[in-house]
């Protein structure tokens, strides 16, 4: 091996100058016992003994790695080497044969400079070697030079048996690695008490090439030699050495550096977002993930309405690394999260630890990097620590409220708005870019009286109130909008947003709970923005966001008068199937008393059920208007087309169809079918009861069934196309609805005396 690519140099030379074995290295394993490592270790103790037998130079290949912030030679090749050369640095001190005039001073020095080599892989592996074989070394030396030649575990039985042994050594490959190797060699070079002058003199006879990266080519030249040795690099390394070299035609000493800085300080971040994890294989996916999303970030910063790469490849390369500013963010950015994330208010580090944690194993949601881009400038710009909650939590609201527009060819205006969010600029600009711009006036006002709004934290960050607090105002003032300058207004309003935080709060609701307290307060119901003839209730933890905030939502007063006839003194699950307040003519009384039944007739959390617009003006009940046709949803819209049912005939139908043969069409009918009874008899529920269609009333007569003929079969009546319709079909017999009693019971009561005229009904 020539000397132009290298200085040659000795253990004793190097670790006077420190040298740490990285975190993410992997264990030391000369000692694991297989069949391949112990051909390993014999053969390279085998040549340290010839050498120092012979006196003839040995040479170990190179060892390559760079220099720490602290000084310390981390080296990313050559671990296992190194770490034997340093068991056999121990043992030779510990067996030397001093020269006269050497004093014990001179001895502590010895092991002082031994214990600049450590492990940074694990906690305990730094313990055995710098707490337990350093501290513990006359000791030690006392069990060798008192035990017999060619004895076997004197080192590491000695070191099991002592207190300061630590149970978790036994799980640390590295530590029982090294305790096998310590007992090797000492069964090979027990009695050479010159080892330790020939291992530190100047001219040892044991050293190696150091390759620093400072001075080595990481590109071409690296990825030769380490193939050269049979050590082929991954897809990662590779990578690597092309952005080096991609960086060099630039400038070569930010090349060199950053090439550093990606194998130490930049690795040693990923890792700790990965939480120190031992899988040490999924340290460079990682990696990976991370550099597409800044290179994609970096796209949309640069004003693209799409992202120009969909992997890491030779163009994504060329088009990011030879960018100046490209090269220079991507600094930034790492530089900044490896150093500066300790600064991140507490407040705040869970919303962070989810977006790196997202980063680093898959494309971000556009709204999440929004977020992580506000955290980087609050870390970039050094803000102090109530500065940067205010912002962030500025960002995080306003985005939170523009889900509608945070999509992929808007994000170069959004990280715009994001920035001078972050830059402390919300006051001095009327109107985002792209952001919602009455989210932003709402910032606009709390931002005016921090104070006030401070107070209110607790309130904004209930999951379903997802920080904005503009809708609870309705009713409050003229304007319908925060007067947080206001002291009478914020009394009313942190009244009724105690009241919702209260409802929020309790966890033990179920959400057709939680929709059944609601409405045996009263009405919530909101009408879709422009679209008041639909009017929805939804679910809550998927809807409620919706309701309160800048979305598809309109007419909030009637959530929260509801919330207004909150009891603080009465326990939110007393609510619960609570029917005391509304007739059972009304609709709600049966969203109430049965709302776990109706929910199961949803197949996605954000559907419900919906009435339409106007109908309380058709109820033929005034005290408490509600009309009973009520649909329950199974689409984004209503339509003839879609699944959709009356909420009583689908209730009826989920109660008694394990009972009796009965069919509810799911593509948009609205009556029950009967068809064991007759091909054309149905059952249908209407405010003044349920209706007998295509039944005989002589059949009627002989269940004992009270009616009122509706339509009478005698009468000749045409249908669309202008044909006779047969008088089966024209039969429409009214059940009468008993005022104050329950349909479904009244619906159950009916089906029981039709299955009696009619064995085949009953299942």
């Amino acid at each position: 091996m020539s000397n132009s690519i290298g200085k040659k140099i000795s253990f004793w030379t190097l670790v006077k100058g420190s040298i740490t074995i990285p975190t993410l290295q992997r264990d030391y394993i000369y000692g694991a016992g297989t069949e391949k490592t112990e051909t390993v270790l014999n053969n390279i103790l085998d040549t340290f003994k010839k050498a120092f037998e012979s006196g003839q130079e040995e040479t170990l290949d190179f060892v390559y790695g760079s220099e720490s912030k602290a000084k310390e030679f981390m080296p990313l090749d050559g671990q296992q080497r190194l770490t034997t050369l340093y068991l056999l640095h121990y043992y030779a001190a510990l067996i030397a044969k001093y020269p006269e005039g050497y004093t014990k001073d001179d001895e502590e020095k010895n092991f002082a400079t031994l214990n600049k080599f450590s492990y940074a892989t694990r906690n305990c592996t730094i313990a055995f070697c710098n707490q337990l074989l350093i501290t513990k070394y006359r000791e030690v030396r006392e069990v060798v030079l008192n035990s017999d030649e060619g004895a076997e575990n004197v080192i590491s039985e000695y070191l099991k048996d002592l207190d300061d042994f630590r149970g978790s050594f036994y799980t640390d490959p590295s530590v029982m690695s090294m305790l096998v190797v310590l007992d090797r060699i000492h069964q090979k070079f027990c009695g050479m008490d010159y080892l330790w002058e020939r291992l530190t003199s100047d001219d040892c006879p044991i050293n190696f090439y150091q390759l620093d990266f400072g001075i080595f080519d990481l590109s071409d030249d690296l990825y030769n030699k380490m193939n050269s040795r049979g050590k082929p690099l991954t897809g990662f390394e590779i990578f690597k050495a092309k952005m080096h070299k991609q960086i060099k035609k630039q400038d070569k000493q930010k090349a060199d550096n950053i090439a550093i800085k990606l194998d130490t300080d930049w690795m040693q971040y990923i890792w700790e977002t990965l939480g120190y994890t031992q899988d040490l294989k999924t340290v460079d996916p990682a990696y990976m993930w991370f550099l597409k999303n800044m290179f994609r970030f970096f796209d949309y910063v640069s004003g693209h309405r799409k992202q120009q790469f969909d992997k890491l490849d030779d163009n994504c390369l060329l088009a990011n690394m030879s960018s100046s500013w490209r090269v220079r963010a991507m600094e930034n950015v790492f530089d900044t999260f490896a150093s500066k994330s300790e600064a991140i208010p507490n407040t705040i580090r869970e919303d962070y630890n989810g977006f790196i944690a997202e980063c680093v194993k898959s494309d971000m949601h556009n709204n999440r990097m929004l977020l992580l881009y506000a955290i980087y400038l609050g870390l970039f710009y050094a803000l102090e620590e109530n500065e940067f909650i205010y912002r962030y939590r500025h960002v995080r609201n306003v985005t939170n409220n523009s889900s509608d527009i945070i999509r992929e060819d808007f994000m170069y205006l959004l990280l715009v708005d994001v920035t001078h969010l972050m830059q402390g600029k919300l006051l001095c600009m009327a109107t985002p870019q792209k952001l919602n711009n009455n989210s932003w006036v709402e910032e606009q006002e709390k931002d005016r009286h921090r104070e006030v709004w401070n107070r209110l934290f607790i309130y904004e960050d209930i999951t379903e109130i997802n920080g904005t607090l503009n809708a609870f105002a309705a009713g409050l003032n003229e304007n319908k909008s925060l007067d947080l300058g206001n002291a009478d207004f914020v009394d009313k309003l942190t009244a009724r947003l105690e009241k919702a935080a209260r409802f929020f709060s309790e966890t033990s609701l179920e959400e057709h709970d939680r929709r059944s307290v609601l409405l045996s307060l009263g009405s919530y119901a909101i009408a879709k923005y422009k679209e008041p003839q639909y009017r929805y209730f939804g679910v809550i933890k998927g809807s409620w966001q919706n309701f309160t905030g800048y979305h598809r939502y309109d007419e909030c007063q009637n959530i929260m008068n509801v919330i207004d006839k909150i009891d603080l003194s009465r326990s939110i699950t007393s609510y619960v199937g609570d029917t005391s307040n509304v007739t059972t003519e009304n609709w709600r009384y049966y969203a109430i008393k049965y709302a776990a039944q109706i929910t199961v007739a949803y197949r996605k959390p954000d559907y419900g059920y919906m009435y339409f617009f106007g109908v309380d003006a058709m109820s033929p009940y005034d005290d408490q208007k509600g009309y009973l046709d009520v649909a329950i949803l199974q689409s984004s819209y209503y339509s003839s087309s879609n699944v959709v049912w009356k909420m009583l005939h689908r209730l009826l139908e989920l109660r008694c169809s394990n009972k009796y043969h009965m069919f509810l069409y799911h593509l948009g009918g609205d009556q029950i079918l009967l068809s064991k009874i007759a091909q054309e008899a149905k059952l249908n529920i209407q405010a003044d009861g349920w209706h007998l269609i295509g039944i005989a009333t002589g059949t009627l007569d002989s269940s004992g069934i009270q009616y009122t003929l509706i339509a009478n079969h005698q009468d000749e009546v045409l249908d669309e196309e202008d044909n006779v319709v047969t008088p089966s079909q024209l039969v429409d017999c009214l059940v009468n609805h008993e005022l104050g009693k329950d349909y479904i019971e009244e619906g159950e009561v009916l089906l029981e005396k039709l299955s009696v005229t009619f064995p085949s009904l009953t299942k």
